[in-house]
């Protein structure tokens, strides 16, 4: 299962954390696994570019990946945006396989 983590501080979204694989298919030919990582990747692409800062750590082995922003950081409307449209994307994957990606909060 994968499982995304949405890291939240003063209701913003500081850390997003991907782990896992789901299951659908074997590894490098999975649909869900490529969508969920396309989403996210392009999400912390977007956000670094906007944001002027981005810390991130990414472990293909383990199926992890994961991006912070800054406290304050450049652009937070944008930023928020962008995370915001992560979160939609995401939760419709998730409509259409509950029993292979899990979102959280924290």
């Amino acid at each position: 299962m994968i499982t995304v983590t949405f890291f939240k501080e003063n209701g913003k979204i500081v850390k997003v954390c991907a782990r896992g694989h789901s299951g659908l298919s074997e590894y490098g030919s999975d649909i869900l696994c490529a969508a969920t990582s396309a989403l996210i990747q392009t999400a912390y692409l977007a956000v670094a570019d906007i944001s002027g800062g981005v810390k991130y750590k990414r472990n293909d082995d383990k199926g992890e990946f994961e991006f912070t922003v800054q406290r304050e950081c450049e652009n937070r409307h944008d930023v928020d945006v962008v995370l915001r449209a992560l979160t939609i994307g995401l939760k419709d994957l998730q409509s259409g396989y509950p029993q292979n990606i899990k979102l959280e909060e924290q």
